[in-house]
């Protein structure tokens, strides 16, 4: 077997998972630079991270225009391009109900209250600075980690690398002509089915086995319309050309798979139906 056929996994903890990227073993020399890329990323787009773009947003003043990192006003021009594609359905500014119901640190935040903003109030000013018209808790979690998979993808083939798979916790992209053989693991944490995929993006969610109850009503971590959570009993799996748009829509069609189909169509993907839909028992 050459080093062309031969292909060689690497593994990082990144973004609140494990990302791995798969590359001809000719190609391992690539394979920093796109691990590079991610690792900034997840500085700049993080929570938790007391310095990262998102914590010093939260902390300006209502209107103040705050300096951040390009990839963070590309990640924010998109979810205002899906925002407003999905009539407010898709929310960035869902921070202040996951800090209350649990699902995100409140280290820091005082009075949640005052955080009413969403995400029509981010305002992109140019490349480098964006204000905020009102308070707010973005928390980008899924679709930055999908765009970290597309910008390694992108610092990949910059190197002249045809082939590979970047998969950032079940936010993949594959590119190039090779096929992929893809498990997809169901909302009880079952594997049944599995699909080949080759040059296109594929991102999956289920909440069935992580959510809280508080006061007799059931959380999760992701919010559907008129903020309450969406509960769904299956997996959503989504493809599409670019992985922030997979793993955005995942969030679409667990409220509205219509909808998430719709916009899918202009970024040549589409939800999975059955039997890739599979209820728990």
């Amino acid at each position: 077997m050459s080093s062309r056929d031969k292909l060689v996994t690497r593994c990082q903890p990144w973004l609140g998972t494990f990302v791995e990227i798969s590359l001809a073993e000719a190609d391992i020399g690539a394979i920093d630079a796109a691990f590079g890329v991610i690792a900034h990323i997840h500085a700049r787009m993080s929570f938790h991270d007391p310095d990262s773009d998102l914590a010093r947003l939260r902390s300006a003043a209502p209107r103040e225009i705050v300096a951040v990192d390009a990839e963070t006003v590309s990640v924010l021009r998109m979810a205002i391009v899906l925002h407003e594609a999905t009539d407010g359905l898709f929310e960035v500014a869902v921070g202040r109900a996951l800090v209350r119901s649990g699902f995100l640190p409140r280290d820091g935040i005082e009075h949640l209250s005052r955080y009413t903003g969403t995400t029509a109030d981010i305002e992109v000013i140019d490349d480098r600075h964006v204000r905020c018209k009102r308070r707010l808790l973005i928390d980008l979690g899924g679709i930055a980690k999908g765009h970290a998979v597309d910008r390694a993808v992108e610092t990949l083939q910059a190197a002249g690398i045809e082939t590979g798979l970047v998969n950032a916790g079940g936010d993949l992209r594959a590119f190039g002509e090779r096929e992929w053989e893809v498990q997809f693991r169901d909302a009880d944490d079952v594997v049944r089915h599995g699909l080949s995929v080759r040059d296109c993006a594929v991102a999956s969610s289920a909440n069935l086995r992580d959510r809280r109850q508080m006061g007799g009503v059931p959380h999760a971590p992701h919010i559907g319309r008129d903020g309450k959570a969406s509960l769904i009993g299956h997996r959503v799996t989504v493809l599409a050309d670019r992985c922030i748009v997979a793993d955005a829509m995942t969030k679409v069609a667990m409220a509205d798979t219509g909808l998430a189909d719709r916009i899918l169509a202009l970024h040549n993907g589409y939800v999975l139906r059955e039997p890739f839909w599979a209820e728990a028992a």
